[in-house]
């Protein structure tokens, strides 16, 4: 049965564009132009789902929305409105409204909300592991972690801040000989300039024979550097040792103190050359709520400055404001919502291919492949995975290409 959406909006031109949307969606959209006459309309009919303007000519939408949730079987609503206040919204939210668009409406965004009542997007299992990745990166990086998990060598973790230093340096910690032993952190940039040595001993006093965090190690002054060597050198510190920095630790670091802490070396990507660990990794971070195909292009389109730490942020900010089961572009924070037209995703793709162009053009003028041959190898993989998107169906791609349909089957079948 075709699901019935009520839309209670007065203004005949926004109405009918809503009507048209809702048509699109192979729903039935029934029109009131009053509060009333939206109450009225609930009580002869079931509907899947309401759109409700607050600014009605009899009363406000709030007072329709209050009367919709006595129901004893409530659609969901839709709140939009011309003159968002900050009363509007939060009445809005406490009276269980499960979106709130401000006009003049960004109807895309209508879409994919309503798409998801009547079907939510599935995404991956959520992962179970403490680390996610299957980047060949990441699997890199967990051979090391897996070699550092069974010795009791000292280990220096590499990458930029937010990509997961600290939570390796636990996993390592927690399936290693020395798990039931303490793990000590010490940050010499806690300490004023004339403390940090005294602190750094009565880090390594309470370490023990356990573990000692050093944290941003290539940020140490000299001089702390030859008091921790100092310590290694005299057999007094008996912790094992692992030592974190966001750059890279060797220029900044004396070279007797660089071999001594850098036996093992993990080295953490940012999250923007891991794009692929994305989805699963943001799964990880919300509860129930799944992401819309739309969310998760932008997430890997940004360019994650803060890593791993500002995604899990991103997705607690998602969480809190998506009202429904799945989070839509809209719930995400406005600098991943509204990007910039380059992204870093442009960049590496004009990196990547000036490569490919130079490795595949160095040599003789004999051995230059012709511009059509280059031109199909980038051209047959960009079909191939946009026709995946689409269900292996030339037809819709060519409708979403604005292509002629004949023109795709035959480059089609020239792969």
């Amino acid at each position: 049965m075709t699901p019935a959406i009520l839309i209670i909006e007065d203004e005949y031109a926004l109405a009918a564009a809503l009507s048209t949307l809702v048509r699109r969606l192979d729903a039935t959209p029934v029109v009131a132009a009053s509060g009333q006459g939206g109450i009225d309309k609930l009580a002869a009919q079931t509907f899947a789902l309401i759109i409700l303007d607050v600014g009605l000519p009899d009363m406000s939408g709030l007072k329709v929305l209050e009367k919709i949730q006595s129901l004893p079987q409530p659609p969901p609503v839709m709140i939009i409105t011309a003159h968002g206040t900050l009363d509007t919204a939060l009445e809005a939210k406490r009276l269980g409204a499960r979106e709130y668009f401000l006009k003049p409406l960004n109807l895309a965004d209508i879409q994919r909300a309503i798409r998801e009542v009547f079907a939510p997007v599935k995404t991956e299992q959520r992962a179970d592991t403490t680390m996610i990745g299957k980047s060949e990166s990441m699997q890199r990086a967990f051979a090391v972690i897996a070699q550092a998990s069974g010795n009791d060598v000292p280990v220096l973790l590499q990458g930029p801040p937010g990509s997961g230093k600290s939570l390796a340096a636990q996993v390592i910690h927690r399936h290693s000989a020395r798990s039931e032993k303490q793990l000590i952190i010490f940050r010499a940039d806690e300490w004023s300039e004339d403390r940090t040595e005294a602190a750094l001993d009565d880090a390594i006093v309470r370490a023990g024979d356990g573990v000692l965090f050093l944290d941003e190690i290539s940020a140490w002054p000299k001089p702390l550097q030859a008091a921790l060597m100092n310590r290694l050198s005299s057999g007094t510190l008996k912790a094992r040792l692992f030592s974190a920095s966001s750059h890279e630790a060797a220029p900044h670091l004396r070279e007797d103190l660089f071999y001594a802490l850098a036996v093992l070396q993990l080295h953490l990507p940012p999250l923007r050359e891991r794009t692929s660990d994305i989805p699963a990794l943001a799964v990880s971070f919300l509860g129930d709520q799944v992401l819309s195909a739309e969310a998760l292009a932008l997430l890997k389109a940004h360019e994650w400055s803060g890593n791993v730490r500002e995604l899990k942020t991103a997705m607690a900010h998602a969480a809190a404001v998506c009202s429904g089961s799945t989070i839509l572009p809209h719930h995400l924070p406005a600098s991943i919502a509204k990007p910039d037209e380059t992204t870093h995703l442009d960049e590496a793709m004009k990196r990547a291919l000036a490569a490919w162009l130079d490795q595949k053009t160095t040599g003789s003028d004999e051995t230059m492949p012709a511009y059509d041959d280059l031109l199909e190898t980038v051209e047959s993989f960009m079909l191939d995975t946009l026709l995946k998107r689409f269900d292996g169906k030339p037809t819709r791609l060519a409708t979403a290409l604005k292509m002629n349909r004949a023109t795709l089957r035959r480059k089609l079948r020239e792969e």
